[in-house]
């Protein structure tokens, strides 16, 4: 019973990141093919969220969308962590000024899990989902989590992530490692060059989250010679689109009753 109720609640945040990503509603049968569901208990899924509120269900359509009660449900813990613009309003101004696949990660182990992907607009797109995890040691956005761990700890994180990689032409050296990881340092961002998914490159520093929070990374990807090309403007678009976000998590937390 107790593996069904967590089988159950992972298949609310899946649902939750399909509609994230296609931002529109949908019928059963995408729902249950782009999720891998059956259709039977995607059925039931949407209509228990419709009955508790959070979901609205078009029954001439016969489609199912998240309302404004989920939204305001979370609200909360976007405006904790960033108080002066929508962490998605700022995603969203990155992908109109260059066009690329723009990326929230965090570390998962040795992998970065995107939280949140805003897929490319323009041709020769590099595409990412929602949910997807990447190398730590081969992605741009795991190159710069690693800077926000202690230097001592680089070769046990790499241990585990060499021994989880079947492919040993992929295991990094240590050298490589800490060298990749001072130089994501000193730049205040890191590069991957077709390292995490062949063909894509992507640009990744650090989103300023108040003390406390785990660390999170803002990137974006796009083919190689695009995001070579345009290195310095894509790194300078990534600082000036973060700096509300400086601001606020450098003033002092307010105390509870404030």
């Amino acid at each position: 019973m107790a593996d069904y109720h967590v089988k159950s609640a992972q298949r609310v945040l899946e649902l939750l990141e399909f509609f994230a990503e296609t931002r529109r509603p949908a019928l059963v049968k995408e729902v249950s093919q782009a999720l891998g569901y059956p259709q039977s208990s995607t059925s039931v899924l949407l209509k228990s969220l419709v009955e508790s509120g959070y979901f609205d269900y078009e029954s001439r359509s016969g489609m199912y969308v998240p309302n404004v009660r989920l939204a305001l449900a979370t609200a909360w813990i976007e405006e904790q962590l960033f108080t002066e613009q929508g962490l998605l309003r700022l995603m969203q101004g990155i992908l109109d000024a260059c066009g690329h696949t723009v990326m929230i990660g965090t570390q998962q182990g040795v992998h970065v899990r995107y939280l949140h992907v805003l897929q490319a607009t323009r041709q020769g797109r590099f595409i990412a989902k929602t949910g997807s995890l990447r190398p730590l040691f081969r992605s741009a956005p795991g190159r710069m989590l690693l800077t926000t761990h202690p230097e001592k700890n680089i070769g046990l994180l790499l241990r585990k992530s060499n021994a989880l990689e079947n492919d040993e032409r992929l295991h990094v050296e240590l050298k490589a490692a800490l060298s990749d990881r001072r130089k994501a340092i000193h730049n205040g961002y890191a590069m991957s060059l077709g390292t995490s998914t062949p063909g894509a490159s992507a640009l990744a520093i650090l989103l300023p989250v108040p003390r406390g929070h785990e660390p999170l990374t803002l990137s974006l990807g796009g083919p190689i010679n695009e995001i070579e090309s345009d290195r310095k403007t894509l790194v300078d678009l990534l600082y000036s689109a973060t700096e509300p976000f400086r601001k606020a998590a450098d003033r002092p937390a307010a105390r509870m009753g404030e």
